[in-house]
């Protein structure tokens, strides 16, 4: 009597390619959107591609105002309700470590809206770690766009076998260098992070998911525009900072970037 064999669950995993030798014009032959390398600097890196997403380590991110150095850099194939617009050709993740505070960062889009979101982790050591984000009192001075609208553990844990358009979702530590996909999530700085996010989501920050921009905020005259990589990444970095200065018991620094909207014009706020 012939055996029945089992169906294999192992997922097929492509070996990562040096950047050096990706041509011009394979990001959107990879991810269909019409992506080139223009935002990946620097030199040396890995490309790998799986299931419509691609991901780049080793090498740095430019946004439309400065430069994140060694990153982990993710496109995922996607269809944009509009064709055009200032986030054609920005990342769909973006994950490393903050340079002055030693803090893990990712700047994340939402799907299907497209909208961009930032979050900051911190150790289980942090005066803040396991703190709801509402709970966390005014007083101790963070400032970010729309104000805090995420805090939660990791993501669940490694898995070798998790799949690139998993990965690319997970809000959980930063793997930065030159990592085979299989051993992505070996890295950890920490058993635990506790992150910490905003969102670009709001009456005053235009979505590409809406057909239709909104135009103003409860009638105070405030434009509502794209929040792009380059805004996105300062506001990682302001929460980094404002989250380091809570750590180190120093004063809250002063934010860098033009002022916030008012977050009162939310009405979900008051």
């Amino acid at each position: 009597m012939a055996t029945k064999k089992s169906r294999s669950t192992a997922v097929a995993v492509q070996k990562p390619l040096p950047l050096a030798k990706v041509g011009k014009g394979a990001l959107a032959d990879a991810v269909g959107s019409g992506v080139d390398l223009a935002k990946v600097s620097g030199t040396g890196g890995e490309f790998v591609s799986q299931d419509g997403v691609v991901r780049i380590t080793g090498r740095a991110y430019a946004t439309s105002g400065d430069v994140v150095p060694e990153a982990e850099i993710f496109y995922a194939k996607r269809e944009m309700p509009r064709s055009h617009g200032p986030w054609l050709g920005e990342a769909d993740k973006v994950s490393w470590v903050d340079e002055a505070t030693g803090l893990e960062c990712i700047m994340m889009r939402g799907h299907p809206e497209g909208y961009l979101s930032g979050f900051v982790g911190v150790p289980s050591n942090h005066p803040l770690f396991g703190w709801d984000h509402d709970a966390v009192p005014a007083s101790l001075g963070i400032e970010v766009h729309g104000g805090l609208t995420y805090s939660r553990i990791c993501d669940d844990g490694p898995n070798p076998k998790r799949r690139l358009i998993t990965e690319y979702r997970r809000i959980c530590h930063v793997v930065v260098g030159e990592v085979p996909l299989q051993h992505a999530t070996d890295h950890r700085a920490s058993p635990h992070q506790w992150w910490f996010g905003f969102d670009c989501n709001h009456v005053y920050d235009v979505v590409p998911g809406e057909l239709r921009d909104r135009q103003s905020s409860a009638g105070t005259g405030i434009e509502a525009r794209y929040r792009d990589d380059g805004y996105v990444v300062r506001e990682i970095r302001n929460l980094a900072a404002q989250l380091a200065a809570i750590r180190d018991g120093r004063p809250v620094p002063a934010r860098d970037g033009p002022p916030l909207p008012p977050i009162g014009l939310e009405p979900s706020v008051g």
